[in-house]
């Protein structure tokens, strides 16, 4: 009886699976803001990429994030937010994510992440690879 107490702990440890990628490498991907068409293009580094147009023409504004497996923390290297964190917890079913605020100064950044963001899929994303994203098909 004992032996098999002691061995349950290691049964529950050993069931665990590891997904085979990081929460960036689940993120990473073009996304589109539902709000207005603005597109955040996070890497797998945790750099990211937010493009958007208004009416002074377009624009390219860099920065970083920190990804667990369910928050985000954004930090824009640039523009009216720069060195500004932003942190976030995040749902991602299939290619929406939707982000609930936690804590951010930016009321600008606060606003666009209230609408849903999808994603642009590729292949080369590990967690479509891997099957996160089952839908996609072979047909090229």
């Amino acid at each position: 009886m004992r032996c098999l107490l002691l061995s349950l702990p290691l049964l529950i440890v050993g069931c665990t699976t590891d997904p085979g990628f990081t929460p960036a490498q689940r993120l990473s991907g073009e996304w589109t803001s539902a709000m207005d068409g603005s597109r955040v293009t996070m890497s797998s580094d945790g750099t990211w990429l937010y493009a958007y147009i208004d009416q002074n023409g377009r624009h390219v504004l860099p920065g970083s994030f920190d990804a667990t497996w369910d928050t985000i923390t954004f930090i824009s290297d640039d523009g009216l937010c720069a060195g500004v964190e932003g942190r976030y917890d995040y749902e991602l079913s299939m290619d929406t994510l939707l982000l609930t605020l936690s804590d951010d100064d930016c009321p600008g950044r606060e606003i666009r992440m209230d609408y849903a963001w999808t994603r642009a899929m590729s292949r080369d994303i590990p967690a479509v690879q891997i099957g996160e994203a089952k839908f996609i098909t072979e047909k090229e």
